[in-house]
């Protein structure tokens, strides 16, 4: 029996990655400054590049971010570190609102992003 916020299993698996790939982009997006350094070593314009990158993961994170804030009220930072982490939570009351705020999370997700 499905669920109001059930997703199918691919599509689950789809954003469950998609997060956890947020580590990745803030350390790129830390690294990039706008300013390509590799001028004389690609064709084309590396600074618009660059620019473009940053807008993109800029995007990417602030998605997952406004989606927990908006959806998990109390249970925001802990939905938030174990979607991009990855790392079970220890709970330490009522695990159903958790697991309820996760799934919304993701269903959520899946609806913004498209």
């Amino acid at each position: 029996m499905k669920t109001e916020y059930e997703l199918s299993k691919h599509r689950f698996y789809e954003l469950k990655h998609f997060c956890l790939q947020y580590p990745e982009w803030e350390t790129l997006y830390s690294q990039l400054d706008g300013w390509a350094k590799e001028i004389g070593k690609n064709e084309g314009d590396t600074t618009s590049r660059d620019g473009i990158r940053l807008a993109d993961l800029a995007y990417k994170m602030t998605l997952i971010r406004e989606v927990c804030h908006d959806i998990c009220g109390d249970y925001e930072q802990l939905v938030f570190e174990y979607v991009i982490l990855g790392i079970k939570p220890q709970l330490t009351w009522d695990q159903k609102d958790f697991w309820y705020y996760y799934r919304k999370f993701f269903w959520e997700l899946s609806r913004r992003k498209g």
